[in-house]
């Protein structure tokens, strides 16, 4: 009896040991950091904007300010990053990409920076100018109430 006791704890040991890790970080409730970072990027259409390639962080109260953006240049060559505020990023069905709600056309409009050059994304007006740009409140407001047509 004794010996069946230990052959089946050795078996559950052996089974257990073969779930992949994945299994459980993927049943988790969680976001890491290191599974966003490198994320693919889509506007609503499906069309490739970039990837992310930071989070901002406030060291306040550890909520995430932005989400670094890199966009544009060929081969690393050229590109931009541009902070995005993260309540105006959203997921896909499948959870393999993040959805921003603008175009191409008008990301290279958008508040951007060289890679190399960070600016104070802490400053309030650097969040101005970002937030109003993706038409989000900033973080504290209310929003506005839409207006009506007439």
């Amino acid at each position: 009896m004794r010996n069946l006791a230990m052959t089946l704890l050795a078996l559950m040991v052996l089974i257990t040991a073969w779930v992949p890790v994945a299994d459980a970080r993927d049943k988790s409730a969680v976001l890491k950091a290191s599974t966003v970072v490198g994320m693919r990027v889509q506007s609503t259409e499906g069309k490739k904007l970039g990837d992310i390639k930071d989070l901002v962080i406030d060291p306040a109260d550890g909520s995430i300010g932005y989400a670094v953006l890199d966009f544009g240049g060929f081969l690393g060559i050229g590109d931009k990053y541009f902070a995005v505020p993260w309540e105006a990023l959203q997921w896909t069905a499948d959870n393999k990409a993040i959805v921003l709600d603008v175009s191409k056309k008008d990301l290279k409009q958008a508040p951007g920076f060289d890679k190399n050059n960070w600016p104070d994304l802490g400053s309030e007006e650097q969040a101005l100018i970002i937030y109003e740009y993706y038409g989000m409140p900033l973080p504290g407001e209310t929003p506005a109430p839409p207006k009506a047509r007439k």
